[in-house]
């Protein structure tokens, strides 16, 4: 005969059983809370509303309810998840416990109810609790407004959300074991596995693929924060207290959690009393669960590895892979049977992965996908855009929207679009003749007459694709002239068409002497220099900017304010200070064909120096790498320089300073300032000069 026995009386009997575990909540809670937040808020001296101290307090006190501002709170609350689930259901993994609970006339659904309730209120009722205390902490500091209980309030839910899905993730894990040591691995396994397989496509992707190429966040990491349990939690901290938890990962955990309780209910009920004591409750699924942890671990440690021993040789990666899966599979294989000489007992599952190991990795291996050299057909391909690598040195846009147009470049028009599609093809080209992308980035030699670019194509599909290849500077440099010719795609590449005149601030001016003046000029005349440099910009031939070099840069300024170019989060006892933060867009080049730029400098007293006198310096330090001296590019100023020059050889370096002002005219007759060219990449330089004037200022440059 079943009794109903009432919920209220199995939980209120599991608490005072697990009494210790409600200690253990409250004292957790209760130092993470709030003892934290009002030893933290103490170490502020003033806090008055429109300070900097409560504007930085109001920013990060949200995190205090949930660990998005103290990290150890979060893994608290992932700790208590999972020492909750394991001991409130641990009773399943003793066969006498086990008998003897399933031998009273209560259903096992009953059971389960009231334990898992019992496991959510050990942790809800306390951490409520000191919710609570830590916002009347809040209060006594005078930082709590209306606004920010409602934030506030979002991060308590968030806590509680991120605890029910790692609660719920651990319970499945317990359904799955018939030991709590193993029931403690398998939570770890459910629990951070679907991360890693969702991350890991991505993560081949670049550690295999020359061409491979992503702008924000991979769609694959955005599948594995809404469809794994690690992801989700993660996601939940971080949201809610930035308060801004969306509706979708509000859905994905409510119906993770909810999913992972229904799976557990259902083992529950079927769970074999012969189970206690065993590895795995359900011997049929072990091969299963064997395949689906060995194929993505393995995987995954060939990926670390690489990462943490800076391999480069992805044979190697595969060789790692390959002995990472059968370690793998002989370790669960000793955990199934805790009897090394059992462990090639299961061999057909241990063949399986790492058949799977191998499939995968050749796949990647050998771009058998084709991945590299995939082009879309040109009936398909509605857009495309190119963005050399030396643009991130010579462009510098505002806020602009969408902001990936400022990094992937802009779409060209369209009947200039078979001219980008054959650039792209001679990418592919040098790809399948080994000259990558990548081989800018990872120390090998750097082709002289190539650049990496980034092409984006817009398929008729409406999905868009980036691949990344090197391309010759040559054929870059035709391409880029024939688009310039265009003008509407000239204003779209140039920063100055995107500046919105309205917020400017001011204008600053540098050239050869490399100091920024700040231009003294009225709204009107602002708007009248911004004219100028515009007709220039249209005006002046693409040979002109693609092989000369600038003689000077104008910086445009905007005002401070709220959000914009300052973190999120400032720490006001750091020594950084917001007082006139502006955010600039600099690179604004200038060159000797743009008259009506210059001559307006020139009429409102700012000339351009195209020259440095020497009189103004005091001294030159010269810094000559090992190669450029072997090649004796300067032989002949070092040869002519006084005895008065002062040299210091190193291994890789040679350092010259001059202080008289002869050698110091030589040396600015040979080496002139570094201005970038539009496709130049600064980082190759290995020689610096520093400049030291007489009025003190400095002024240092690599060539």
């Amino acid at each position: 005969m079943t009794l109903k026995i009432s919920c209220i009386k199995l939980i209120r009997e599991d608490i005072r059983h697990r009494g210790w575990a409600a200690a253990l909540s409250c004292i957790a809670l209760f130092l993470l809370m709030p003892v934290y937040a009002l030893l933290y808020m103490s170490t502020f001296s003033d806090i008055t509303p429109g300070s900097l101290n409560y504007q930085y307090l109001t920013d990060f006190f949200p995190g205090l309810l949930n660990g998005g501002s103290i990290q150890i709170l979060a893994v608290g609350i992932a700790v208590l998840a999972i020492l909750f689930a394991l001991t409130g259901f641990g009773y399943i993994h003793s066969r006498e416990k086990l008998d003897l609970y399933h031998s009273l006339p209560i259903t096992r659904s009953r059971w389960f109810i009231s334990g898992y309730l019992s496991g959510l209120l050990l942790f809800l009722v306390p951490y409520l609790i000191c919710s609570g205390l830590t916002l009347a902490a809040g209060v006594s500091r005078g930082i709590l407004s209306p606004e920010l209980a409602l934030r506030c309030a979002e991060a308590v839910v968030g806590g509680i959300l991120a605890y029910l899905v790692i609660y719920s993730g651990c319970l499945l894990a317990v359904m799955l074991t018939g030991r709590t040591v193993i029931g403690l691995l398998a939570s770890f396994v459910i629990i951070v596995l679907p991360f890693i397989m969702l991350t890991l496509f991505s993560a081949l992707q670049s550690a295999f693929f020359r061409s491979y190429y992503t702008a924000g966040i991979p769609l694959a990491q955005k599948l594995a924060d809404y469809l794994s349990p690690l992801g989700i939690f993660s996601e939940l901290i971080t949201q809610s207290s930035a308060g801004h938890l969306t509706f979708s990962l509000l859905t994905s955990a409510v119906v993770m959690a909810a999913l992972l309780t229904a799976i557990s209910l259902f083992l529950y009920r079927i769970y074999p009393s012969e189970a206690a004591g065993r590895a795995i409750a359900f011997p049929v699924i072990a091969p299963v669960l064997k395949v689906i942890i060995c194929i993505p671990a393995s995987v995954f440690a060939g990926l670390m590895l690489r990462t943490l021993m800076g391999i480069t040789d992805n044979n190697l990666i595969c060789l790692i892979s390959l002995l990472a899966s059968v370690v793998v599979c002989a370790f669960i294989e000793f955990i199934y049977t805790a009897d090394l000489r059992l462990l090639l007992r299961n061999w057909r599952s241990t063949l399986v992965s790492v058949a799977g190991v191998l499939a995968i990795l050749c796949i990647f291996r050998f771009d058998l996908t084709g991945y590299d050299t995939y082009l879309p057909a040109e009936d398909r391909l509605e857009g495309i855009s190119f963005y050399p690598e030396s643009f991130s040195g010579y462009f510098s846009y505002p806020d602009i929207d969408p902001p990936s147009e400022a990094n992937l470049g802009y779409y060209v028009p369209d009947e200039e679009i078979g001219l980008v599609y054959a650039l792209a093809r001679s990418g592919i080209a040098n790809l399948e003749n080994g000259i990558t992308a990548d081989d800018f980035y990872n120390g090998q030699e750097i082709p002289e007459d190539s650049l990496p670019v980034i092409f984006r194509y817009r398929l008729s599909s409406g999905r868009t694709v980036l691949r990344q290849y090197a391309v010759e500077r040559k054929k870059i440099s035709e391409t880029l002239t024939q688009l310039m010719e265009d003008n509407e795609y000239r204003k779209e590449l140039f920063p100055v068409f995107h500046i919105d005149r309205d917020t400017v601030s001011a204008i600053e001016l540098s050239d050869v002497y490399g100091q920024w003046e700040v231009l003294q000029l009225d709204k009107d005349q602002i708007d009248a220099l911004l004219d100028a440099y515009e007709k220039d910009v249209m005006k002046i031939s693409p040979d002109t900017l693609i092989n000369e070099t600038p003689i000077g840069e104008l910086s445009v300024d905007f005002p401070s304010s709220e959000g914009v170019g300052a973190p999120d989060v400032i720490d006001p006892r750091s020594t950084y200070s917001s007082a006139g933060y502006t955010m600039s867009v600099p690179m604004l080049y200038l060159y000797p064909e743009y008259e009506n730029t210059l001559q307006f400098l020139e009429e409102y007293g700012h000339p351009l120096h195209t020259e440095i006198d020497p009189a103004d310096v005091a001294s030159l330090s010269l810094s000559l790498s090992r190669e450029t001296l072997e090649e004796g590019t300067y032989a002949d100023l070092l040869s002519s320089l006084s005895s008065s020059a002062e040299r210091t050889d190193y291994e890789d370096v040679s350092d010259i300073t001059v202080t008289s002002e002869e050698d110091i005219s030589l040396v600015l007759e040979s080496i002139h300032g570094y201005y970038s060219k539009i496709l130049d990449l600064g980082y190759n330089y290995t020689n610096y000069l520093d400049i030291q004037y007489r009025d003190g200022n400095f002024y240092g440059y690599s060539f």
